[in-house]
């Protein structure tokens, strides 16, 4: 639990300087933490509860995005098993919402990919919710593979969700996966 705290300290500080902003005015910035990322990414075995809808399901294996808390979780069954801190959408207009709900995976694509509209390549696409273009990716980089903006922990993507540990998202998520964004 300090671990997590003393994360999300290093991330308000770390951003404490940077104004908003998303893609497009990208700066190139690093994230520093005093401690290995590999003690926070096991998860600590906290449930991971289901929304109503989903409750009874056959489902064991899912993904949870706590908008307040920009964390993805990682659950099978009620344990979580990796908790990320993650960025999501800005929100500040419709097509940069990281919209609320409950979404099925529905394609992935290792990458990298070159998205041009932002000028900027991702990897690790899990895409879940359909209707808004929006999924999991990895940090945005340059063509060179250096991360143009690391910020986490705070609303600045145009509407993915964006984690520095999307490896571990990719590989965890499956095609018919249930994704839980509140």
């Amino acid at each position: 639990m300090w671990r997590r705290l003393i994360l999300q300290a290093m991330i308000f500080l770390a951003l404490a300087g940077l104004i908003g902003g998303c893609a497009p005015r990208m700066q190139s910035q690093e994230l520093s933490l005093p401690f290995p990322m590999s003690d926070v990414e096991q998860g600590d075995g906290l449930p991971c509860i289901l929304p109503q809808d989903v409750r009874g399901s056959s489902t064991e294996h899912w993904i949870k995005v706590s908008l307040s808390d920009q964390l993805v979780r990682l659950c099978e069954g009620s344990q979580m098993v990796g908790e990320y801190p993650a960025a999501t959408g800005a929100g500040d207009r419709p097509e940069t919402t990281t919209w609320p709900g409950l979404f099925t995976v529905r394609d992935k694509n290792k990458g990298p990919v070159y998205l041009s509209q932002f000028d900027v390549y991702i990897s690790d696409w899990v895409g879940f919710d359909q209707e808004h273009a929006n999924g999991f990716h990895s940090l945005p980089k340059d063509k060179s593979g250096r991360v143009l903006d690391g910020r986490l922990g705070q609303p600045v993507s145009h509407g993915c969700v964006r984690t520095a540990q999307s490896a571990a998202v990719y590989d965890f998520a499956a095609i018919g996966m249930k994704v839980w964004v509140h």
